[in-house]
């Protein structure tokens, strides 16, 4: 058994060891930090954009009648606060930002913190990764049924909701990365390291 695990254990340690492996991971890091905090930024501006202009032209309609306020304005910020929320939240996950309660895990030997949060770590990935297949039925159902944006009515629906698996395997992915981390991390560190990145990220903006 113990020689199978060894056995097991080496494409894992030569990958961990690897600077190539390691760069292209780095390189992979950046790029989907990148797309989750732009998509994130750009959904929340354009979604403040739209609704201050419809409030403007609304109120200019109260003089002048004639004057009609952007039809499609309503559903479209929606769609970007949405889009801004879930790529903002796997971008989350990269910053260590979500709620973390790690009271009672600090006092945990440190076997045990690292197997707790281990334990967390796999289960929200497995909770992120069935959302993000999820995801795709809702996109999938709405491709096959031809269902239309009520606004946009040349626009199909699931455009819109594809946010919704491509968010939810971001954010799958950095769980990923959390558990590689914490795989390799002294088990006396893993508490300590938690939360200073937690203090430190969120701390410091990028």
């Amino acid at each position: 058994m113990k020689s199978f695990l060894l056995l097991l254990q080496k494409p894992f340690k030569w990958a961990h060891l690897s600077p190539g492996v390691n760069k292209f991971f780095r390189v992979l890091d950046v790029i989907i930090a990148s797309i989750n905090k732009n998509i994130a930024v750009f959904g929340l501006v354009a979604g403040v954009i739209i609704v201050a202009i419809n409030v403007v032209i609304r109120f200019i309609s109260g003089f002048y009648p004639e004057v009609h306020s952007i039809t499609w304005g309503e559903e479209v910020s929606n769609y970007c606060f949405i889009w801004s929320a879930l790529f903002g939240s796997a971008y989350g996950f990269r910053k260590g930002v979500h709620i973390s309660v790690m009271v009672l895990v600090e006092r945990f030997p440190p076997a045990l913190a690292k197997a707790s949060v281990l334990f967390s770590h796999i289960l929200s990935a497995l909770f992120l990764a069935f959302m993000a297949y999820a995801g795709y039925l809702v996109c999938e159902l709405n491709y096959s049924i031809g269902r239309y944006s009520e606004a946009l009515y040349n626009v199909p629906l699931w455009i819109f909701l594809v946010c919704l698996p491509l968010s939810f395997l971001g954010a799958t992915y950095r769980l990923i990365e959390k558990i590689y981390e914490v795989s390799w991390m002294p088990a006396n560190e893993v508490v300590r390291k938690t939360q200073d990145e937690i203090i430190h990220d969120t701390a410091i903006k990028e």
